[in-house]
């Protein structure tokens, strides 16, 4: 017998679905789905302050992809990451470098850097700073940004085997990393209004 893939939207907030389900359904837009602990998570889209803020990181991470595809296989904006059997995350920016990895398919390829940007909600911000960092660990992220547009700041957190290292950046300061050779986004403009 084939199952008909279910046809979910935010009402059907907190539902109980498999993983199976959850990669087959279709979801109502504009909304994201997120799986947590084997129930649907819906949250409201990206508004103009959140997609102002990562627009620095999304433009500079797409050249230097394009410029580097010798480094980088991918840049995924709302990337699709099983951190578990029963969560299914999906990351403001996820990239994904060349190497041992790049036959691995999404959701199950761990992506080497991940990139989140805070929303207002509490419930959000603890949901970036505490639940996906130990999710985003346990999987191996390499590395972890979360820009928070609230604290006008990035915090940098680098896979060490026990937990993340945390790195903080201001304004003034200008976001780099080992593993993208040359890359440099200016944190001077990303927190004005």
């Amino acid at each position: 017998m084939v199952k008909t893939a279910l046809k979910l939207g935010p009402n059907d907030a907190g539902m109980q679905l498999s993983a199976e389900e959850f990669a087959a359904a279709s979801y109502e837009p504009p909304f994201i789905y997120e799986r947590v602990k084997g129930r649907l998570v819906v949250m409201s889209p990206a508004g103009p302050e959140h997609r102002y803020v990562s627009r620095p990181f999304r433009r500079v991470l797409g050249g230097y992809w394009n410029s580097n595809p010798d480094v980088i296989d991918d840049v995924d904006i709302e990337g699709w990451v099983s951190t578990s059997d029963e969560d299914d995350r999906i990351p403001d920016i996820c990239v994904y470098l060349a190497g041992d990895s790049s036959k691995e398919q999404v959701p199950r390829r761990v992506p080497d850097l991940i990139f989140e940007f805070v929303s207002a909600n509490r419930s959000d911000q603890e949901r970036d700073y505490i639940d996906k960092r130990a999710e985003y660990h346990s999987i191996g992220v390499k590395e972890y940004v979360i820009v928070d547009r609230f604290k006008q700041a990035v915090l940098v957190l680098t896979w060490e085997e026990n937990d993340f290292s945390d790195s903080w950046l201001r304004a003034g300061d200008a976001y780099t990393s080992p593993r993208l050779p040359g890359l440099r986004i200016e944190l001077s403009g990303v927190f004005e209004e």
